[in-house]
């Protein structure tokens, strides 16, 4: 089978310009149960990137397919039963209770009277106990703390049951024991769920030990996509992060470690996965 024919989404020579910025064509293709991770320093384009696949923007050059139409071409309604995004803030414009919050998830899907269903409030829950916030579901969001707000976001996104789930930034507000937890949840849904994954990340060592593709962005240009092992190159980081850096396989799981150079390789995250 080519790969054109498995792919959930190709990205085509796509380009977006802002005033003061433009996010170079982009070529890529993102399958189905594949992790994508995009990195890059700050103001590289990824977000731009992001949210061209999300469909809030619209390229001004070449095309993002999901399953061969254009995302801008599905209306509303069916771009939210096929794609979620997670973003990096959620603001709230009224109290919320984690329940309810999550069951926005389903809008989308539900029927004409629009009410929820068992079945609709037994997906949510499912999404709750899935991101381990079953706990917190008659709190108000309001009153979460910032990583536990951050997986109940998730778990909307999941009770969505989209075919591409875009995270920006998912494990910010984090400790690095849910970074990882997070990350390899995501990984096991896209395989068993068939979801293409893309996410936004300054995590380089979560992008380089559970991504199946990365893609590295700098200054608007994609300087290489390929598997971890193959974009994480030390000179092409230390051109990218303007930094002296070490790379090393990590001796278990055979992926590579960011660090600063002179930074312990033999333990900790490297300074560079802090955004």
């Amino acid at each position: 089978m080519s790969e054109r024919a498995t792919a959930l989404v190709e990205v085509r020579q796509a380009a977006f310009s802002y005033a003061h910025f433009r996010l170079q064509p982009v070529n890529f293709t993102l399958r189905r149960g594949e992790l994508l991770a995009i990195v890059g320093p700050n103001a590289s384009g990824k977000s731009t990137l992001l949210y061209l696949l999300a469909g809030l923007l619209e390229p001004d050059a070449g095309a993002v397919l999901l399953d061969g139409r254009p995302v801008r071409s599905l209306n509303l309604r069916e771009r939210a039963r096929r794609i979620a995004l997670v973003q990096q803030e959620s603001p709230l414009l009224f109290p919320i209770r984690v329940l309810p919050f999550v069951l926005q998830g389903r809008h989308a899907r539900l029927g004409t009277l629009g009410f929820e269903t068992e079945a609709d409030l037994a997906v949510a829950r499912a999404a709750l106990a899935t991101t381990r916030t079953s706990h917190l579901a008659y709190r108000l969001v309001q009153e979460l703390s910032g990583g536990e707000k951050q997986r109940v976001i998730l778990a909307r996104a999941l009770a969505q049951q989209p075919e591409l789930l875009l995270l920006d930034e998912p494990t910010l507000h984090l400790d690095i024991g849910f970074q990882a937890e997070l990350l390899r949840l995501v990984g096991r849904l896209a395989q068993r769920e068939r979801y293409g994954v893309a996410l936004v990340t300054h995590e380089l060592n979560l992008a380089a030990e559970f991504a199946d593709t990365v893609l590295l962005l700098h200054q608007g240009r994609l300087l290489r996509t390929g598997p971890p092992g193959e974009v994480f190159e030390r000179e092409l980081l230390e051109q990218v992060f303007e930094t002296e850096l070490d790379v090393f396989l990590h001796p278990e799981s055979g992926r590579p470690r960011v660090v600063l150079r002179g930074g312990d390789t033999a333990g900790g995250e490297s300074p560079l996965t802090k955004s």
